[in-house]
């Protein structure tokens, strides 16, 4: 009991470092009573932009098109009333209002998102959609090489990118995309990777 209650204080006393969203998932990771927290990591907010944008823009979309099939609608020789060009419009304006509630939920998704990096592991808690979720925890250990990709003027601009951990064995390789300063984190991975095998070779 004493010991459950140390780990509870433990994972307590790295959580005050945490972000309030690193907090939230915090408890979907395991987390050793001799374990050291080293950093949060959260995607790079230009993914909101993209996903925002991509949204207003469809709901835009919709819209206009919506309008210009009720105004031309008897020019393009199909026959019609009031009503059913009042029912085009009202039908566009829903679909209009969907879409931008699915770019909301896309942002709150994409933000639901969190890489911790401790002194044992890499570990990821993903939303893929609202009821799928995906926790992903993989040991230093098994770290064999770590690379970042930037590919576009955007990821260069905006210090954003792909990095990579190449795993040993049959392990699947980890991709965390729109990661924020891949170069640094990157490095943050290798140097966590190298002390881990230091520590565990004396």
């Amino acid at each position: 009991m004493d010991n459950q209650n140390t780990m509870s204080v433990h994972r307590q006393e790295a959580a005050a470092k945490l972000s309030p969203m690193g907090v939230k998932f915090f408890k979907f990771i395991e987390f050793d009573d001799d374990e050291q927290l080293l950093t949060e990591i959260r995607k790079h907010p230009i993914g909101v932009i993209v996903i925002g944008a991509t949204g207003i823009l469809i709901s835009l979309i919709i819209s206009t098109a919506t309008a210009l099939l009720a105004r031309n609608f008897d020019s393009l020789g199909l026959a019609s009333t009031g009503n059913f060009k009042l029912l085009i419009l009202v039908g566009g304006l829903i679909l209009s209002l969907l879409a931008l509630a699915a770019t909301a939920l896309s942002v709150v998704i994409y933000q639901n998102n969190v890489i911790y990096l401790t002194d044992q592991k890499v570990a990821e808690v993903a939303y893929l959609s609202v009821f799928n979720r995906k926790v992903t925890q993989l040991g230093l250990g098994s770290i064999e090489d770590v690379t970042f990709r930037q590919q576009g003027i955007f990821p260069r601009l905006f210090n954003y990118g792909t990095i990579i951990i190449e795993t040993a064995g049959e392990i699947e390789n980890c991709d965390f995309t729109y990661m924020p300063n891949p170069n640094f984190y990157s490095q943050e991975f290798i140097q966590a990777h190298e002390q881990y095998i230091q520590t565990h070779e004396k």
